[in-house]
């Protein structure tokens, strides 16, 4: 079945147009799509991954009563659910891991702790992964009306376009309906700035700003045509990737900060690195200034300097090949907010 499944999926137009084999996976990268035999469409989370593993979220699941196409087949979302009218509901962390427990049991074992609400996958099992610039060009191709939207975006944040890519269903093909857009920009920190600055100012007008799935988004927002920007960002230059490799050990499984953002550079990116000071953790009265790491991209570009946040979460020491520190890791976007 599963392999008839995943004949089905391989054959279709938009699997060969979009998907690439797993022999070309260089580096594996936030936001990047990949899709397992059993059909299961899942989204890597950020930049450090096991050797020969993939920590990430299913989005997409097979599914004959499903609402999106993909491939010819019927799926359903993971994240999302029909709630009142048009509008869409979603479905939280604790019942996304009830559902990754149900489609793929084997994804929630050996996690680490920064994995806390993802699944751990092995990369044998996947058939193909999508490249964010390869799959906007093509769609840009294929279809006139996404290549001048893209055009447009790129000299309203004076950028270039080839530097946009894109993730979610459009960079799996499903061009018919595009006007969200899920981008993936792709530069060095200080040019992701230019960008963010330039959306900070953009959503002070309240007809750009967007509110869906019960929340109101930070750097998500309305172009001059009515178009849903939902942009992601991803380091060009390796090396000022927060967390590109690190060990995470667990310190205390149960505490709570309240301190302030002294240094919002990463800000933007999954996972946010955001460096704390004048902190007070709860057991620990040594530390007054440490990292918070949020571990989820549902605060992308929430939090800057000056902000004063209070979190729940996990005390952490973190080891990189340069150093070893103790962190605050929390890893659901419910249990942080600006005091």
């Amino acid at each position: 079945m599963k392999t008839d499944l995943a004949d089905r999926i391989t054959g279709h137009p938009n699997f060969r147009d979009f998907v690439l084999p797993m022999d070309q996976l260089g580096s594996i990268v936030d936001a990047t799509l990949f899709i397992r035999r059993d059909g299961l469409v899942v989204f890597s989370e950020g930049y450090c991954h096991p050797r020969g593993g993939l920590i990430a979220n299913i989005i997409y699941a097979p599914d004959p009563a499903g609402r999106k196409t993909i491939f010819g087949l019927p799926y359903r979302s993971v994240i999302k659910r029909k709630g009142k009218g048009k509008e869409e509901d979603w479905i939280n962390y604790e019942s996304q891991l009830e559902i990754y427990r149900e489609l793929a049991p084997e994804s929630q074992r050996d996690k680490p702790v920064f994995a806390e609400f993802k699944c751990r996958f092995d990369l044998a099992d996947f058939i193909g992964f999508v490249d964010h610039r390869r799959s906007l060009s093509r769609a840009r191709a294929v279809k006139p009306e996404i290549d001048d939207a893209m055009k447009k975006t790129a000299r309203r944040l004076a950028i270039p376009v080839d530097s946009i890519g894109c993730t979610g269903s459009l960079a799996l093909g499903n061009l018919e309906t595009a006007h969200d857009f899920d981008l993936v920009f792709y530069g060095t920190v200080a040019e992701h700035w230019r960008i963010v600055e330039q959306i900070y100012e953009i959503v002070k007008d309240p007809k750009r700003q967007v509110f869906e799935l019960g929340m109101l988004w930070a750097i998500r927002f309305y172009d001059d045509w009515g178009n849903m920007i939902c942009p992601f960002f991803s380091y060009a230059d390796r090396e000022e990737i927060a967390l590109p490799e690190f060990e995470m050990r667990l310190l205390a499984p149960a505490a709570e900060i309240r301190a302030t953002v002294s240094d919002d550079r990463h800000t933007f990116y999954m996972p946010s690195v955001l460096q704390m000071t004048q902190a007070s953790v709860s057991g620990r009265p040594d530390l007054l200034a440490l990292p918070l790491i949020l571990y989820h991209g549902g605060l992308r570009g929430e939090y800057k300097r000056g902000d004063r946040v209070q979190a729940r979460g996990k005390l952490v020491e973190v080891k990189t090949p340069g150093r070893t520190y103790t962190a605050f890791l929390c890893t659901n976007l419910i249990e942080s907010k600006k005091l």
